[in-house]
């Protein structure tokens, strides 16, 4: 489940995968926080409810009256937010869902297991086909409406300072905002040593993921889930392997950011207990 724009992003990536993006002046603007507190996780539950809920109005997620949007396999996730440095803006977030087989309490299951099972009857490809260990569910990417619509840059970001991203346009920015988005699920997904991953995406989406590189395979009939969407398949080795050498520095850039977070907050959810080493 995704916002980023689909009428103009295909060209915006296309044109952006031409350009070698410099890591340093992305980083120089944006920083990716994996929430481990629960300040972070609010943060991340809240902008959530800005996008699906106020503004798209999606009926997900669990009925509470904090203006967040949660559910159950939350507490099997690994959150991960993008900041906007000089506002303090979080431009967008993700959620890799993990499944915990030793708790007792959790779902056992990815998300779309749960709403859209049906969808992957005479398909080959599932979560099923590989161990519980080795899979995982990608959702709740959402970019901030100020970071995608918008006439004029959000509080605190200079015309100047969007262009200085690799010198790309306006209406190229939310494509690498997008794009970013997805590469920092590709390098979580790898950190945590769950290759096999699923996504409810929109097939025109899907079709801009190819345009960046990242080749999802259709896993399951197209359905009517908060919007038109299908069950999609990615393997992690291979997605990674096979990043245009354009994207590369980019993505090298996020993977070791979030891996150094990790490493200093000793995630349980990528201890040697939950995840499996590359082979």
């Amino acid at each position: 489940m995704s916002t980023f724009e689909t009428n103009t992003e295909k060209a915006s990536v296309a044109t952006l995968r031409k350009r070698r993006i410099d890591p340093r002046t992305f980083s120089e603007r944006f920083k990716f926080i994996i929430a481990h507190t629960p300040e972070e996780k609010q943060r991340a539950f809240s902008l959530r409810h800005e996008v699906f809920h106020e503004e798209l109005h999606y009926n997900i997620g669990e009925k509470i009256n904090a203006p967040l949007e949660k559910d159950s396999h939350d507490q099997n996730s690994i959150l991960c937010l993008l900041q906007h440095k000089e506002s303090g803006m979080d431009a967008g977030c993700l959620r890799v869902v993990i499944i915990d087989t030793k708790a007792n309490s959790s779902p056992h299951i990815l998300p779309l297991e749960e709403y859209c099972k049906s969808s992957f009857q005479g398909y080959d490809l599932n979560p099923n086909t590989f161990p519980k260990s080795t899979v995982c569910e990608v959702s709740r990417l959402a970019v901030h409406p100020s970071f995608r619509k918008r006439s004029k840059p959000p509080t605190g970001i200079r015309d100047e300072d969007i262009n200085r991203i690799c010198s790309i346009s306006e209406k190229q920015e939310p494509a690498l905002i997008g794009l970013s988005l997805f590469l920092a699920a590709t390098a979580i997904v790898g950190l945590s040593g769950r290759r096999h991953v699923f996504a409810m995406i929109e097939p025109k989406f899907n079709r801009l993921l190819k345009a960046s590189g990242l080749h999802f395979q259709k896993a399951g009939e197209t359905i009517d889930y908060c919007g038109t969407r299908a069950a999609y398949y990615i393997d992690q080795h291979r997605a990674e392997d096979n990043l245009p050498e354009e994207i590369t520095p980019l993505y090298n850039h996020i993977k070791e950011e979030l891996s150094s977070q990790i490493h200093e907050n000793s995630d349980p959810k990528f201890s040697p207990s939950y995840s499996h080493t590359r082979a």
